[in-house]
């Protein structure tokens, strides 16, 4: 009969960096551990604290094991998870959906900072997950919050974070490279209100750098969301900000999240197309990655 052997805490969290450091950072084996201990073990922050003499039984070990293979096998922790935190809001994540990225949540901030008053209506194109769209949601809630988007699977992720989170965003979908469908949507909700807010974070890389790109997102996220021509990497913001301009209001303003190594190009596009103010900012890398634009 064999006995089950059990692994101590500091036997047990050495195997698992070992495992994992070719891939990940010390900082990120750090919080994917302490996440693992919390969401599959049930095992609060501030207990994980004084855990120098758990013993982890055969089942948790197997736990443990059964998610360092997936990571190794690049698949995203948030998709393990089930789950991501954006902007203070617990989100649903899987592969319908691109995950949300930090650079993201620093544009919904500077939305934020950069509004006053209550906006009446807020339009977020491109939504994806609608990690942008609850947010603003959460954030400003007088306002009627709109969420486009082309990818059926992606509205219904959105749907379903719209719904445990109680947040009431309609998201509709609608190709915003067809002229016949953004316009008579855009008409619509202009006979109520103007747009006070427009922020999208569209597809802005270019197939070339395709090649250049980590397994987790290229097997895992949906390349919908991900990708644009080589010949016309644009093409998004330049439909975007064209569709949206005649609805914005007097002091509304369009938000893009951007590829960095093109933003002086959406920048130049914005102001051909009219807009007369167009502010830029840089993320937390340095790199310049925002752009807000107003008539």
């Amino acid at each position: 009969m064999t006995t089950e052997r059990f692994l101590d805490f500091k036997e047990q969290k050495d195997l698992f960096k070992v495992a994992l450091e070719e891939q990940f950072t010390l900082n990120e084996i750090q919080q994917i551990w302490r996440q693992i201990l919390a969401h599959f073990l049930s095992i609060p922050p501030i207990e994980q604290i004084s855990m120098g003499s758990h013993q982890f039984s055969g089942a948790e070990s197997k736990i443990i094991n059964n998610i360092i293979e997936r990571l190794k096998n690049n698949e995203p922790f948030q998709h393990i998870l089930g789950e991501v935190e954006f902007y203070g809001l617990e989100l649903k994540s899987d592969a319908r959906g691109l995950i949300p990225r930090p650079e993201t949540e620093e544009l919904v901030d500077w939305i934020v900072q950069k509004t006053d008053g209550d906006p009446r209506n807020i339009l977020d194109v491109c939504s994806g997950s609608g990690c942008i769209a609850l947010a603003l949601s959460q954030v400003f809630q007088k306002a009627q919050v709109y969420g486009l988007e082309y990818s059926h699977d992606a509205i219904a992720l959105a749907e379903e974070n719209a719904l445990a989170l109680k947040l009431p965003v309609a998201f509709k979908k609608v190709d915003v490279l067809n002229k016949e469908q953004i316009n008579p949507f855009l008409e619509g909700v202009s006979n109520t209100s103007l747009l006070d807010i427009v922020v999208s974070n569209p597809p802005y890389i270019p197939l070339k750098e395709k090649v250049l790109m980590d397994a987790v997102v290229l097997n895992h996220e949906p390349e919908i969301a991900l990708f644009v021509p080589d010949h016309d990497p644009l093409i998004f913001y330049k439909e975007i900000a064209r569709a949206v301009f005649p609805y914005l209001s007097t002091k509304g303003a369009l938000y893009f999240e951007c590829h960095y190594l093109h933003l002086e190009n959406t920048r130049n596009l914005l102001l051909d197309l009219g807009y007369k103010t167009v502010e830029k900012r840089k993320d937390l890398q340095g790199k310049w990655r925002m752009l807000k634009a107003q008539k």
